[in-house]
């Protein structure tokens, strides 16, 4: 009697043994089974990602830290590809990198090919110069002219606002595109664009940095969300979800909400 009791212990203790291992296992991507996770990123969009100085090899920035409680959470190494932003998801389906978190917006055209798991609500802004006047409605900005990134969705808006202002009888804006967010702003600090397309992300950043020198002034409608890019790999978009969860349930992510001046219901990614 004893001893068959003592045989149905073991043998339930190693089922449970077996089912934690599994379990353990699947909270895992798959990519994060080598003891390295491989991140891209774009680093030249402040405070998301971006180089601190010129000619450091590191960047920093909320993503970037999110990128290393990730890895810590799955207890790898973050390795950190930095490139382009238009070479971003290109990249993620040649398998150079396991995972996109650079300031990425969740869109159906993207998640057409990709996963993607929000982890921070945004609001698209247009910012200028500390002390120009809020835009009554984008009709303002008929003439002038605006710093655009390549490669994001504000191409687009703005082949829209150009249209409707082109069908008003109204002169466009001037769209200047440029390679990096960072190069937009700063044709808008040395007085070459009005205005050029941030986050509220990179607005309050700047106030932080500087309270006097650039100010949003017009806020879309449309919130946001930034959403971490993965492979069409099911399994690997639960664990990320689960890992997000976690960070969350930890208060891991309000201390990085905190330390890069973002409001706390940026994290509501529900809605």
């Amino acid at each position: 009697m004893i001893k068959s009791a003592i045989v149905a212990l073991m043998t339930t203790l190693g089922a449970a043994a077996l089912f934690a291992g599994s379990s353990q296992a699947q909270d895992l991507p798959n990519f994060a089974t080598k003891g390295k996770v491989a991140f891209c990123a774009d680093a030249t969009f402040p405070p998301m990602e971006f180089f601190e100085k010129t000619g450091d090899k590191t960047p920093t920035g909320f993503d970037i830290d999110l990128m290393q409680a990730l890895a810590k959470h799955w207890k790898v190494e973050a390795e950190i590809i930095t490139m382009d932003f238009a070479g971003l998801l290109p990249s993620l389906e040649a398998n150079r990198c396991d995972a996109i978190i650079s300031g990425m917006f969740v869109t159906p055209a993207r998640t057409e090919k990709f996963d993607a798991v929000p982890y921070l609500a945004t609001a698209s802004v247009l910012i200028a110069k500390h002390g120009e006047g809020q835009l009554a409605s984008l009709d303002d900005l008929s003439g002038k002219t605006v710093a655009v990134q390549t490669g994001t969705e504000f191409v687009k808006w703005f082949d829209k606002i150009n249209a409707d202002l082109k069908a008003k009888g109204k002169p466009e804006v001037n769209v200047q595109l440029y390679p990096k967010a960072s190069d937009g702003i700063q044709q808008v600090l040395i007085g070459r664009s009005f205005a050029a397309t941030t986050q509220d992300t990179e607005v309050a950043y700047r106030q932080l940095q500087n309270p006097n020198s650039l100010a949003s002034i017009y806020t879309f409608e449309d919130v946001q969300k930034f959403g971490i890019y993965l492979r069409r790999e099911a399994e690997n978009k639960k664990a990320v979800e689960a890992a997000l969860a976690s960070l969350s349930e930890s208060g891991e992510m309000k201390k990085l909400a905190e330390k890069w001046n973002f409001p706390a219901q940026m994290l509501d990614v529900s809605k």
